[in-house]
């Protein structure tokens, strides 16, 4: 290679450099691109406080009441939760939809912010010359994993009659997918996997590492119900989020069945909290997503809605991704049990499961 040769790509790669620290911020695209949720208040889409930090790459920011004050440098930004006015580096803005505090989040409206900050440039990391990342597109797909609970030698709760929960788990999740491809089919990026599409046993360890390993964005756990002493007038359907997310280098061993595990601070390995996937919307995401379900179900079933509910499950807790385990029904129930033999009950089942995902998917602007 010859010196001018040498000198132009040295120029080349300052320019790319440059270009892309001046780049200004297209605030809407970025949360398109990085698929961060988005939250519609009377036709209006917000975005969290939370979102909004990262996109800008602000570290200095507080709260005093309902002020917010966010450091960039030299620069500071101050604005009131349900007010119309925002300081950006001294300039006065008038907004028509107010930032607003909802159940102690901070969410802003996403338009009006896009349009104030067009003209801020965020300040990126700097890169050595010597190690220059390759600039890549944003082509992941959008991952579903649908987990039918037990199989195999564990067949999860048994009826009065003989019906087994892992046949009724994998049949409802085998119609879910089903449904979801077919209402999903011009979507090329969305996938679906399943983590058993037969009567095998599946550890819980493996259902967390598949989703992991794919790198899954909903984990959803299909199971069905039974209560203590095989009551036979239990009744009803409830859909469970993680209490807590945790990330550890060596999962746990874990037991057959839905694997509720108790809360303690004895074993070692459980104390790797994931800072950042508390601090992020990924549990409150969780909850949205079962309140979903039950909306849905709620306008299916006529058995009671039992609501969502924070869960300490194994597949919950250690799957960093969205999370629910959703349990359809009561088969200690003769009457459910009796119900859930009936492949078109099982079919209705599947399709509202169904519905509450694509109407998530639609919350977040991820299908129309």
């Amino acid at each position: 290679m010859s010196i001018k040769s040498i000198k132009a790509n040295k120029f080349l790669f300052f320019f790319i450099l440059i270009s892309s620290i001046l780049y200004p911020l297209n605030l809407k695209e970025e949360v398109k691109l990085r698929k961060y949720p988005t939250y519609l208040i009377k036709d209006t889409q917000y975005i969290s406080l939370k979102t909004l930090l990262k996109i800008i790459n602000a570290d200095n920011w507080a709260k005093i009441e309902d002020r917010i004050f966010i450091f960039l440098g030299d620069t500071e930004i101050k604005f009131r939760v349900d007010d119309n006015t925002l300081i950006f580096g001294g300039k006065k803005y008038e907004i028509k939809n107010l930032p607003k505090e909802i159940e102690g989040e901070i969410l802003v409206p996403l338009d009006e912010f896009s349009q104030i900050f067009v003209s801020y440039t965020p300040v990126k990391k700097k890169v050595s010359e010597e190690n220059i990342p390759e600039e890549k597109v944003d082509t992941r797909k959008f991952i579903i994993v649908i987990d039918p609970g037990h199989g195999g030698h564990d067949a999860g709760a048994i009826g009065n009659y003989g019906l087994r929960e892992k046949d009724v788990n994998l049949d409802v999740s085998l119609r879910l997918e089903k449904y979801l491809k077919k209402q999903l089919e011009k979507y090329t990026s969305i996938e679906i996997y399943l983590t058993r599409r037969e009567d095998i046993f599946i550890s819980l360890e493996d259902r967390v590492n598949i989703a992991k390993g794919i790198n899954a964005d909903i984990f959803f756990s299909v199971h069905t119900n039974s209560s203590r002493f095989n009551r036979e007038n239990a009744s009803g359907f409830e859909t469970f989020y993680p209490s807590s997310k945790i990330e550890v280098s060596v999962l746990p061993k874990s037991t057959d069945g839905e694997g509720e595990l108790q809360e303690t601070n004895s074993d070692p390995v459980l104390s790797q909290i994931l800072n950042n996937l508390n601090e992020t919307d990924i549990i409150d995401e969780s909850r949205i997503l079962a309140e979903i379900v039950q909306e849905k179900l709620a306008e299916r079933l006529i058995t009671p809605d039992r609501g969502a509910k924070r869960g300490n499950f194994y597949v919950l807790k250690y799957t960093p991704m969205i999370s629910v385990l959703t349990e359809i029904g009561f088969i200690c129930n003769p009457v459910i049990e009796f119900n859930l033999k009936d492949v078109e009950v099982r079919q209705a089942i599947a399709e509202t499961l169904g519905k509450a995902i694509l109407e998530y998917l639609k919350r977040r602007k991820i299908i129309e």
